[in-house]
């Protein structure tokens, strides 16, 4: 009995165990990762691919906000001021009586050009010169603080705008874009009054309008004297002052005394190393023993 369990413990530890015949189960959650990550990687390359797709150009007669909208703050300011200089112009024969543009240098913020129109006295005389019936103009202290007339006033021009531009009603301006909005409604201002000016000679009489060719230039140069005031910029940020180098120099001068120092000091070591090894010793006198 003893040999037969030897025996079968033997044969049980000679044979193999089998091998599955089946695939071990998946994890779903793995399998359905796996999946997406191909597919993730493909949707990022394609959003780089998308960012990179460069906009093209605007047309300021066709879309005038979404031109403005791809240039630099620098011809933005530049556009600002040619708008603002047309309208006051054109609305206010009297020079003496036009208010100073606000900005520097033919420059105008969107802040200082939605600012300069907050009173609505230049909108309502810019809808009486194009044929409106504007009762009254508020103007001077009569508008100075007076949210009403203000109103008023800005409320006179959208009303002409609306039926005689043919703008959409969502892009003409409102008392809210100027006096609530703040820069969020610069959009609808600039546009409502390009639309003025652009159609000035053609439908309201102006001999001059807004010349969009001559504005678009500018905007354009604009962008040309930034990129070269950049590559100035750069260049005099790398280069050093006079301060600078003459302390480099300074500096340089130091370095090569104490170098010429060291090596002289080398050199006379040298000298006396060699003296020393010609010198013959002396030799030591004889001891004379006393009787």
């Amino acid at each position: 009995e003893q040999q037969t369990a030897v025996e079968t413990v033997e044969k049980k530890e000679e044979e193999a165990p089998a091998l599955p015949t089946t695939e071990p189960p998946k994890d779903e959650e793995t399998e359905a990762a796996a999946a997406a990550a191909p597919a993730a990687e493909e949707k990022k390359e394609e959003e780089k691919k998308e960012e990179k797709v460069e906009e093209p150009p605007k047309d300021p007669r066709e879309d005038p906000i979404g031109w403005i909208g791809q240039q630099i703050p620098q011809a933005v300011h530049i556009v600002n001021h040619q708008v603002l200089d047309w309208a006051q112009k054109f609305a206010i024969e009297d020079e003496a009586k036009r208010a100073p543009l606000p900005g520097k240098n033919g420059a105008v913020t969107r802040n200082q050009f939605l600012a300069f129109l907050k009173d609505g006295t230049l909108l309502a005389n810019l809808a009486k010169k194009c044929g409106a019936n504007v009762e009254t103009v508020h103007e001077g202290e009569a508008v100075k603080n007076n949210k009403e007339n203000q109103t008023a006033n800005i409320q006179a021009f959208a009303d002409w705008a609306k039926e005689n531009l043919g703008l959409p009603e969502d892009k003409v301006l409102s008392a809210a874009d100027l006096l609530e909005k703040g820069k969020a409604g610069y959009p609808q201002v600039f546009e409502t009054i390009w639309a003025t000016g652009s159609q000035a000679v053609e439908k309201f009489g102006a001999s001059t309008g807004i010349d969009v060719d001559s504005v678009a230039a500018a905007a354009s140069q604009a962008v040309k004297s930034n990129i070269v005031q950049t590559i100035l910029n750069f260049f005099k940020r790398a280069r050093p002052t006079p301060q600078l180098e003459k302390k480099a120099a300074l500096e340089a001068e130091e370095a090569e005394k104490k170098e010429k120092a060291a090596a002289n000091a080398e050199k006379l070591e040298e000298v006396v190393e060699e003296e020393c090894k010609k010198a013959e010793p002396v030799p030591a006198p004889a001891v004379v023993e006393a009787n």
